[in-house]
Order: C-alpha cells, then sequence, then structure tokens
C-alpha cells in the first residue's frame, strides 16, 4: 500500500486561506479608512464652507445692527417731536378754551329772563350763580348747559326764592357742571393714536 503524505498540501492550503481572510481584512480596513477618510474631508470642507457663511452673517448683521440702532433712534426723536407738537396743540386749545367755555354760556343763557351772578371754576367743576325769573327758566337754563358739548353732568344744587327792591319775586339758583373742551379730548385721542410701531 502506498502511503501519501497529505499534511504539507493541507497546511499550505491552510496558509492561502489564512492568508486570503487576512488580506480580505485588509482590504476591508483600508476600505472602512478610506470611506471614513472622505466622510471627513467632505465634512471639513462643509464646516469651512459653513464658518465662511457665518462670518458673512455676522458681518452683515454688524452692518444692519448699525442700521437698527439708527432706526431705533430716529424713533425716539420721532416720538418727542410728536409729543412736543402734541403739547404745543394741547397748550394752543387750553388757551382759546376758556373763550369758547364763556362763548357757550352765553349761547345756553336764557335772554331776558335771566342773567348770571358769578361764575368759579375748581378744578374743571363750574359753580354757577345766577337770578331767573321762575323754575322754568332755571330748567331751560339747565337743559340747555346739557346739550352743549362744552358742558357735562349738570347739576342744581339749590335754587330759592328773593326778593328784590321789596316787590319783585325772582329765583336765585346754584348750577353746578363740569366744563369740557372737546377740542382738547380729540388731541389727546390723536396724539396717543399717532405713537410710533
Amino acid at each position: 500500500m502506498i502511503k501519501i503524505n497529505l499534511l504539507p498540501f493541507r497546511t499550505a492550503r491552510k496558509k492561502e486561506n489564512i492568508r486570503r481572510q487576512v488580506s480580505i481584512f485588509l482590504g476591508l480596513v483600508v476600505l472602512v479608512l478610506s470611506a471614513l477618510l472622505f466622510v471627513w474631508d467632505s465634512m471639513s470642507g462643509e464646516l469651512k464652507t459653513l464658518n465662511t457663511d457665518i462670518k458673512t452673517v455676522k458681518a452683515e448683521l454688524a452692518t444692519h445692527a448699525e442700521t437698527i440702532r439708527k432706526v431705533e433712534e430716529y424713533k425716539k426723536k420721532l416720538t418727542i417731536v410728536r409729543t412736543k407738537k402734541g403739547v404745543i396743540q394741547k397748550l394752543e386749545l387750553e388757551r382759546s378754551g376758556p373763550i369758547r367755555i364763556m362763548d357757550a354760556m352765553t349761547q345756553c343763557v336764557v335772554r331776558t329772563r335771566m342773567w348770571l351772578k358769578s361764575m368759579e371754576d375748581k378744578e374743571g367743576v363750574l359753580n354757577i350763580q345766577g337770578v331767573a325769573v321762575d323754575n322754568a327758566t332755571i330748567a331751560r337754563f339747565m337743559k340747555n348747559l346739557d346739550k352743549s358739548k362744552y358742558f357735562s353732568n349738570v347739576d342744581l344744587t339749590s335754587s330759592k326764592q328773593v326778593k328784590i327792591d321789596k316787590k319783585l319775586k325772582f329765583k336765585e339758583f346754584l348750577v353746578k357742571c363740569r366744563a369740557v373742551n372737546p377740542d382738547l379730548a380729540n388731541v389727546s385721542i390723536q396724539a396717543a393714536s399717532k405713537g410710533v410701531k
């Protein structure tokens, strides 16, 4: 019987398999490393691009920040100018307000049936003292005041009969009302509605 030693062939075959597996493993490692290197290179390129974009945006933002600061400054100045204008308009109307209120008062008086003795203003509340022929005249005077846009909260405080020259009987009255300047109210509303947005 002939004996053939197959051991070196098997050993050579095993060595060849091991070499093949090692070369495949090394090939895979090289392939994975090259893929990682490619991904790292592309991501570092994107990172450089993003950093450049961030620097550009920051530069633009700095430019716009100066513009925004100037706009805010102009808004503050505009608010100050509008406030001053409103104050001037209010002063102009307040200056002419008492004249208009007196004119409105003369139009509310019932002619030839009454006369005013005094009128006193205490913080916008008018105390009007007068003498009238009768209670109907006082009521008509109060209705005229109530209809006028220059007076509100009209209230009769007192009414009493007095004799003048010991023969003539008249009604002495005291009426309280609030003086209103409608033009002044409109200025306040306009000034508030023109606030800077």
